[in-house]
């Protein structure tokens, strides 16, 4: 499991751990936006959360997770958990399933630090990549397509 806040550089060290161990990446963010890309009635729902920069309520996250932790490719390969989870009750639910993480990292980033790295990223809608513009400008060719994110703003 990966925790950390927005803009702590969580999806940076999934994949390398994505990439060395050849677990599934497991994202609440991504399947969130994903639902509310598809409009989902529970991206529709998420979306009102996600924006004002709330947390998406934990019956909702958790019936997610486990339907994601039930699939093949998850049970074949292992997973790796990216903001799951935040709270006590996802925690409890996480428990009650017998999911039982082999490690914690905890990712422990100052708040001015975070605020700077949310606003200043980028979103490639094509690639699904995220550039933070100060510390890993993307390159020209997609400078145009990129997308700030609604979420991404100083009050998530």
């Amino acid at each position: 499991i990966i925790s950390g806040a927005p803009g702590s550089g969580k999806g940076t060290q999934c994949e390398a751990i994505v990439e060395k161990f050849g677990v599934v990446h497991i994202s609440t963010g991504d399947i969130l936006r994903d639902n509310v890309k598809a409009g989902t009635e529970l991206g529709r729902k998420a979306k009102e959360f996600m924006d004002s920069g709330r947390l998406v309520p934990d019956e909702l996250i958790i019936d997610l997770v486990k339907g994601r932790l039930a699939q093949d490719d998850v049970k074949q390969r292992g997973w790796l958990l990216d903001g799951f989870p935040r709270t006590a009750e996802q925690a409890e639910a996480l428990k009650k399933s017998g999911v039982v993480a082999q490690s914690f990292v905890l990712l422990d980033v100052p708040d001015e630090s975070l605020v700077e790295r949310i606003c200043l990223r980028r979103t490639d809608p094509v690639t699904g990549k995220i550039y933070p513009l100060k510390f890993n400008p993307p390159p020209a060719e997609v400078v145009d397509r990129l997308q700030h994110r609604s979420d991404d703003n100083e009050a998530a």
